[in-house]
């Protein structure tokens, strides 16, 4: 077999993705700031220094040897609950508890939840593998999601609350759980998915303005509306990088969830069916790591960042396209936000050590 070395495709393709959301996070806000802000990198540059942070983060993962994250698995999540809770008491930002500030730095602890979640779970199912489908494992589980999911619905966030429910589902799911309560669980789901839409008013209106986002195009569908307009004027081969008209004031903070928008006008039809190949290449890079993973441990925690990644990426193409009601749901590894962007670049640190671990070596051309 030789010396195993880690995935250097999947190093390679993650920092095509960064660079070119970097590229975009500049060419989707620069109106935006000079006009908010009177800066035209007022976005950019602290971008790039979550990217240069978690480039460091990413380094340093992948040193780390993966087991590693059994040990902190518990604690991490104990740590991330009390800052959800904290959070709550924070002071608003935007009429919302989502960010803590410290020292002029604001972070987000429903991002961190993602990875505790993955290391949690991977933990949880390796120990439990054999007892998967017991009762008593099953509420444990369920219990985790609940408290999570409260917290984080409670600032309110309902897409990320999505997002983490939807990684601990595809975990245990591949951990062996039973058809009966897959079945179960999804309809639970489903039920109180749709409980939370009709308990606040402007999901409510969300939901129907994606049935029709036209009906209302200067209000609850304006987003959407604006959003394709952008890609309809993008065309096959788009307007050229800079020249997006919808993110000039016309798409709200054009940066952060609705950044594929000006990806689609600039770069047209063709640069997203390029962008969709590299994520989707990624993605395959990622399941294929946690295919090979040396143990069981190390292939739950593939599964959860395959899951997240994968997750977001099809959540925000179809909200963008209104394929499904708008949620802030940002776009990985290419939207503005830095703690997320330095929570998966770590993410993928901690895949590359698993690869180096890999029963057969996944690396470029093998």
């Amino acid at each position: 077999m030789g010396k195993k070395r880690m995935d250097y495709s999947l190093l390679l393709v993650t920092f095509m993705i960064v660079a070119f959301g970097l590229l975009m996070v500049y060419s989707s806000s620069y109106y935006y700031a000079m006009d908010k802000f009177n800066d035209s990198m007022y976005f950019f540059r602290p971008e790039l220094r979550w990217i240069i942070f978690g480039s460091i983060a990413m380094l340093v993962a992948s040193k780390v040897n993966y087991k590693f994250y059994k040990k902190i698995a518990i604690p991490l999540f104990i740590i991330n609950v009390i800052l959800l809770a904290y959070v709550l008491k924070a002071p608003k930002i935007k009429d919302v508890n989502r960010w803590i500030v410290f020292n002029g730095l604001s972070f987000q602890p429903a991002e961190i939840t993602k990875a505790s979640t993955v290391f949690l779970f991977a933990y949880l199912i390796e120990k439990n593998y054999k007892y998967i489908n017991k009762a008593s494992v099953v509420l444990t589980y369920l219990a985790i999601i609940a408290i999570n999911g409260f917290l984080i619905m409670e600032e309110p966030n309902m897409s990320t609350a999505i997002i983490v429910v939807g990684i601990s589902a595809v975990m245990i799911f591949v951990g062996g759980l039973h058809w009966r309560y897959v079945i179960l669980l999804s309809g639970i789901g489903v039920a109180g998915g749709w409980a939370l839409v009709q308990s606040a008013d402007y999901r409510l209106k969300r939901y129907t303005a994606f049935l029709d986002p036209f009906a209302d195009p200067d209000d609850t569908g304006f987003q959407v509306v604006q959003s394709l307009y952008a890609l309809g004027s993008g065309g096959v081969h788009g307007v050229g990088l800079g020249m997006s008209t919808q993110n000039k004031l016309y798409i709200p903070e054009p940066q952060n969830d609705m950044i594929l928008a000006t990806i689609g006008e600039e770069f047209g039809f063709i640069g997203l069916v390029i962008l969709m190949v590299l994520f989707l290449i990624l993605i395959y890079r990622c399941a294929k790591i946690a295919i090979n993973a040396p143990d069981k441990f190390s292939m739950f925690l593939g599964v959860g960042f395959t899951a997240q990644i994968a997750l977001q990426v099809i959540m925000n193409f179809a909200v963008v396209t209104s394929s499904m009601p708008v949620t802030g749901v940002s776009l990985p590894f290419v939207s503005y936000g830095g703690t997320s962007i330095s929570i998966l670049l770590a993410s993928i640190g901690v895949m590359l050590n698993i690869s180096k671990h890999c029963i057969t070596r996944t690396n470029s051309g093998e």
